[in-house]
């Protein structure tokens, strides 16, 4: 992530960075003076001078004391606000470019990997941007004061010190990048750790079950000792720069002493000076080690910088299109010649070629695997085809911005995604210009209106993300009325009934009745039962089109695949 990206995220709070400047200023200020008020009490002390100057002094230390804690506590507020102000911006830019990345990509991510990249490595930069104005740049303020006071007391010992500082910012610049790739590796180590956590967690069931937990503890303990020595190693190279330091300051610091206790012993320093010596030297080191800490930060800082820029970098191979517009009413489908592969090594789809009237109904058989699936997520333009065409109101969906394509186009699954909010909120998907009156027509209609009366606080009822709030029948009625909303001219039902009892079925095909009658539709189904109102059937076989024609002439021809299905389900329900 370049500088010009990083202003971008700093600009809109430059007036706070603006007043974080001015308390640094005012906070570095009071620590310089603070030192040289004990050096006049030491001094007036040892000669014997009088209560009160001494009383004043000691006041006078106190109250500068209080008010760099006050201003000190103002700039740690101010630092941090100016932090989280500007990487939550990174992350909500970080959290848009992810969601419009291709299906692909997201076969290959985690959710837990995505949100440690997205928050854990955003954190890391918001930690470093929080103490950099306040302790970087504090820091160097703080040491250049020092420089200088120091120059109008003795330039020898001053020089001392600045060669000391010089040298302490040497090294850390010639290795501040010591640990960057080490900390890459272990942000991606946490990354691939909390996307096993995740996994796991999701398939806790199938892991108690069968049985696995062993297993699961055994991946758990190898991705935590990952992270354990990649963290090690990252550790130990970023704490060079403050090991360094510490040598540089040891060896500054006896020098400072040295030349100090000689310039009392020969009367050219009070005792109040010696101190003053001690106690800027000691200051010294402080910005030192702080600016020896930030570069383990930045190290951290600039590690996330990399990934973000990376996960910034990447582009979805869904090109959006320029055609806003689709033809009114139900929209016929083409599929052109379309071939298509998720991995470059393995075909999915062989040369599907067919056409689907406007209005009409498409039945789409086939075994687990055989591509029923990869054709609705291929019309959603999920992924691209690898060569053909897909045709939707006679346009060709590559040259349809998305945002236009679902508009009008809708599909139901059997696993359905909940949000947690209210039963309008996820029937809306949040959308406030839906009314409760529409929502409740709309079901109605559908004969789905009981099923919503039935909810304890009807659409104000509450539902929890992920969907356990719900029965498989309530989601799949939930998907369906959700989708009727839209007023869709295709709709797409990928096994919406495979989980359901007969009676939850029967309403589900009522529903699907009234939904269909108004658009086109494609029905992708294991159970033949649910195809006896389809216009046309296609039964796929490894990717290929076996079979395409009229349900009807198809279930009357004997030798059809189709007709095969049929009596092979007749046997199966006999027996």
């Amino acid at each position: 992530m370049s500088m010009t990206s990083l202003m971008r995220y700093l600009r809109p709070v430059r007036g706070r960075m603006a007043a974080l400047l001015v308390l640094l200023l005012v906070t570095t200020g009071l620590q310089l003076i603070n030192p040289q008020i004990v050096q006049h009490f030491i001094d007036t002390a040892s000669g014997h001078g009088p209560l009160t100057s001494l009383i004043w002094l000691a006041g006078l230390y106190l109250a500068i004391a209080v008010l760099n804690q006050l201003f000190t506590v103002l700039v740690s507020y101010l630092g941090n606000d100016v932090a989280w102000r500007a990487t939550n911006r990174l992350r909500e830019d970080l959290v848009k470019h992810t969601l419009r990345l291709d299906m692909g990509f997201h076969n290959h991510k985690s959710p837990g990997e995505l949100i440690e990249r997205i928050d854990g490595d955003v954190t890391n930069m918001s930690n470093f941007f929080a103490m950099f104005i306040t302790e970087v740049f504090g820091s160097f303020v703080l040491l250049a004061g020092i420089l200088v006071v120091m120059f109008f007391h003795d330039w020898l010992i001053a020089t001392v010190m600045t060669v000391f500082t010089l040298l302490s910012i040497g090294v850390m610049m010639w290795i501040r990048d010591l640990g960057v790739a080490s900390s890459q590796m272990e942000r991606q180590a946490s990354a691939s750790l909390f996307g096993l956590i995740e996994e796991r967690i999701a398939g806790i069931e199938d892991v108690q079950a069968n049985g696995n937990v062993p297993y699961v503890i055994y991946r758990f303990h190898k991705a935590m000792r990952a992270v354990f020595q990649t963290g090690r190693r990252a550790w130990m190279l970023r704490v060079i720069p403050w090991n360094a330091t510490v040598i540089l300051y040891t060896i500054a610091m006896s020098l400072v002493l040295l030349l100090g206790v000689h310039l009392y012993l020969t009367g050219h320093a009070t005792l109040g000076t010696l101190y003053l010596f001690y106690q800027y030297t000691q200051m010294l080191n402080d910005p030192i080690e702080q600016l020896g800490n930030q570069m383990q930060e930045f190290q951290k800082a600039k590690s996330g910088m990399r990934r973000s820029s990376e996960l910034l970098a990447q582009e979805s191979s869904i090109v959006d299109g320029v055609e806003h517009t689709l033809p009114d009413g139900p929209l016929d489908v083409e599929f052109d010649h379309v071939n298509f592969s998720y991995h470059a090594d393995e075909r999915v789809l062989h040369d599907i070629h067919f056409r689907l009237g406007a209005g009409e109904r498409l039945g789409i058989v086939g075994r687990t695997g055989s591509g029923k699936s990869s054709i609705s997520r291929l019309l959603l333009r999920l992924y691209n085809v690898e060569s053909g065409e897909i045709r939707v109101g006679g346009v060709d969906i590559k040259t349809l911005k998305l945002e236009a394509l679902y508009r009008r186009v809708g599909m139901v699954t059997q696993d359905v995604q909940l949000f947690d909010g209210t039963l309008r909120d996820n029937l809306t998907l949040f959308d406030g210009r839906v009314t409760d009156s529409e929502i409740l027509e709309m079901t109605e209609r559908l004969g789905l209106r009981s099923w919503i009366d039935a909810m304890p606080q009807g659409l104000g009822t509450h539902l929890s993300a992920g969907g356990a709030s719900l029965s498989a029948g309530e989601a799949q009625l939930f998907a369906l009325t959700r989708v009727f909303l839209t007023k869709p001219s295709l709709v797409i039902l990928d096994e919406p009934s495979s989980r359901l009892d007969p009676a939850t079925e029967a309403t589900l095909q009522r529903a699907v009745d009234e939904l269909l009658a108004h658009s086109t539709g494609i029905v992708i189904a294991h159970r033949l039962s649910t195809l006896d109102k389809v216009d046309k059937i296609m039964v796929l076989r490894h990717g290929k089109i076996l079979e395409f024609g009229d349900r009807v002439a198809l279930a009357a021809d004997e030798s059809s695949h189709f007709a095969g299905l049929l009596r092979t389900d007749r046997q199966e329900e006999l027996a």
